[in-house]
């Protein structure tokens, strides 16, 4: 068997991925002290223990796993011409690791989070490049790679706050570059520029990297924040809140608060999409279901009492005297009004008693023509035009 040198391997990779193949590949020959990567392919075993490792000790996702046995099935192709689809046991490892509980990240109260950005810190630099942090993930909906990426000249300042342009980290085709503003309103600008005058008049920066190391003295150090250190800050801001399972906070939860808080504002999924940069609508779903309109809105409709189709008026009443007077002057002749209705109304010549049975008849017809309700009842206003005095109409 012909054994490619670890050189030769990695030359063959693109060096955007080498680095992740490498690193892989590195952890996996240190894994396994018994193993001797020139002499041949791992077993089946060490290749199983490996993976068992990634998972139940470093705590891998089943995607991550996935991309794993991608890696490294890249790299024995290339070193042994071996691939792993020969190991079925390793695969059907992996399958079985294809469930996992998701832990989302905590969403921050918004009032409280917004209560920290403006916060007066009293000349604490330390805090200081925390809030800053705070305030462009949140009005950003900035993802953790995204806010590290940030540069000095991509904030501009106008009446209505701080323009920032940035590009988002996951538009891998065709890389989009977009903007969001940091209002002045609410005093949100103004803390922001608080930390960037810093870096400007004691650093004597004005481009690159914002985030520098801060102090409790109120002097910053010509020192860039680390990516663990800015990933911290939610952590951090949560104590400082004193809230609940702080831990739970991370730096996308700035992202998600910023989402919740759109989708309570009322945002359409495609505002939300385009702000946020995400591939499709379905990513939205959870915050416009669960947002405070979609939520209020629900309850009224199922707590709205439903009209009864069935109920209708008939209006009863004797006419004053100048209804009388209007009806009179009437072009149709009232007694063919009553004919056409289906009303066998007397030509003027019958009775009282007559009179006050068809009526009552007519009534009752009216009724019986009607759908009751749910409760079997019926609302019923009766208007009898007439001039007719005396006499009674039971029902």
């Amino acid at each position: 068997m012909k054994i490619i040198s670890d050189e030769d391997v990695f030359a063959q990779i693109k060096d955007k991925s080498k680095k992740a193949y490498l690193k892989l590949w590195m952890d996996f020959k240190l894994f396994s002290v018994t193993f001797n990567a020139e002499d041949g392919p791992p077993g089946e075993d060490i290749l199983i223990d490996f993976f068992k490792h990634l998972r139940l000790v470093k705590k891998a996702a089943s995607s991550s796993m996935w991309t794993n046995y991608s890696y490294l099935n890249s790299v024995l192709k290339r070193k042994y011409n071996f691939q792993l689809q020969s190991l079925p046991r390793l695969k059907m490892l992996l399958q079985g690791y294809e469930t996992d509980v998701k832990k989302k990240a905590a969403i921050f109260d918004e009032g409280l989070l917004k209560f920290f950005m403006v916060e007066p810190m009293e000349n604490n630099t330390y805090w200081e490049v925390r809030q800053a942090i705070a305030i462009v993930a949140f009005f950003g909906g900035l993802r953790f790679v995204e806010c590290v990426d940030l540069k000095m000249e991509m904030f501009s300042w106008g009446p209505a706050g701080c323009t920032i342009t940035h590009t988002r980290a996951k538009q891998r085709s065709d890389k989009m570059t977009t903007k969001f503003l940091v209002p002045q309103a609410g005093g949100f600008a103004s803390k922001l520029a608080t930390y960037i005058n810093r870096v400007k008049d004691q650093l004597e920066i004005f481009q690159g990297k914002p985030w520098y190391t801060g102090r409790k003295s109120g002097l910053l150090v010509k020192q860039a924040m680390g990516k663990n250190m800015i990933a911290k800050a939610p952590y951090e801001i949560a104590c400082r809140l004193a809230l609940q399972a702080p831990e739970k906070y991370t730096f996308h939860s700035f992202r998600r608060t910023s989402a919740t808080s759109a989708a309570d504002g009322g945002s359409s999924t495609e505002q939300m999409v385009d702000f946020f940069g995400w591939k499709n609508g379905s990513m939205c779903t959870e915050y416009v279901s669960t947002s405070k309109p979609a939520l209020v809105g629900m309850a009224k409709r199922l707590a709205k009492p439903k009209e009864c189709s069935a109920l209708k008026e008939v209006v009863l009443r004797q006419p004053n005297q100048g209804e009388e007077e209007e009806m009179s002057s009437l072009d149709e002749d009232p007694l063919a009004v009553y004919s056409e209705a289906g009303i066998p109304f007397g030509d003027g010549s019958s009775s009282m008693a007559d009179q006050s049975a068809i009526t009552e008849a007519s009534i009752k017809q009216a009724i019986s023509s009607l759908p009751a309700g749910a409760n079997g009842t019926v609302n019923i206003k009766f208007v009898v035009m007439s001039n007719m005095t005396g006499g009674n109409i039971t029902l």
